[in-house]
């Protein structure tokens, strides 16, 4: 096997993959070095890009390739778009910010895309400054993962646009729930505007 069209042949393309699916075929390392697979924020969880992302390195479905991503990690409906993210679907959150929130059932992790793409892109290697790219190209500078509880998940509603996302009480509940645990005031203050607008609509 040699080049990316035959490596996209053999794993396709446009689609999240394991390290041990790849490594039971061609060589991983070989994989990475040549940006066929792009690491997640995930361990063991690889993208392997289109034709048209490679050459231009971007995502360029980027609500696509998190919905994706969740689902392969978490599972489909053990997961949902939370706090903030589904304020704003839900039109009781305005502010223009670049962090997405989810609940899921798994461990709490808080992953800064901004700190990872500075860090990249101060490398000199012509890698890691492609992947800073690929990183930019989502437009997210926070990801935040919550972690949720069994009962909550029988809130989701499957958006054709989104995926999962929670309900209105949902969201409610949940703000209640992490607002405590917040350290982040910016955080916070989206959270108290939240419940007031939503107060505000009942």
């Amino acid at each position: 096997m040699s080049g990316y069209q035959d490596f996209v042949k053999a794993f396709g393309k446009g689609i999240f993959i394991t390290s041990k699916a790849i490594a039971e075929r061609y060589p991983l390392q070989k994989a990475l070095a040549s940006l066929y697979i792009l690491p997640t924020f995930f361990r063991g969880i690889y993208y392997i890009p289109t034709e048209r992302e490679r050459k231009g390195h971007f995502i360029e479905k980027r609500q696509d390739f998190f919905t994706s991503l969740f689902d392969f990690k978490y599972g489909r409906r053990r997961w949902y778009w939370a706090l903030s993210t589904a304020a704003r679907h839900h039109g009781v959150e305005w502010s223009a910010t670049n962090i997405l929130e989810v609940v899921a059932l798994g461990r709490p992790k808080t992953i800064d895309l901004s700190d990872k793409i500075r860090s990249l892109g101060n490398k000199r290697s012509y890698r890691s400054r492609t992947l800073a790219k690929y990183l930019a190209s989502l437009n997210v500078t926070i990801l935040y993962l919550h972690k949720g509880m069994p009962e909550s998940l029988s809130s989701i509603k499957i958006d054709d646009a989104m995926g999962p996302v929670c309900t209105k009480q949902q969201l409610l509940e949940d703000i209640g729930r992490f607002l405590p645990k917040t350290r982040d005031r910016r955080i916070k203050n989206i959270y108290k505007r939240i419940i007031a607008n939503l107060k505000h609509q009942d």
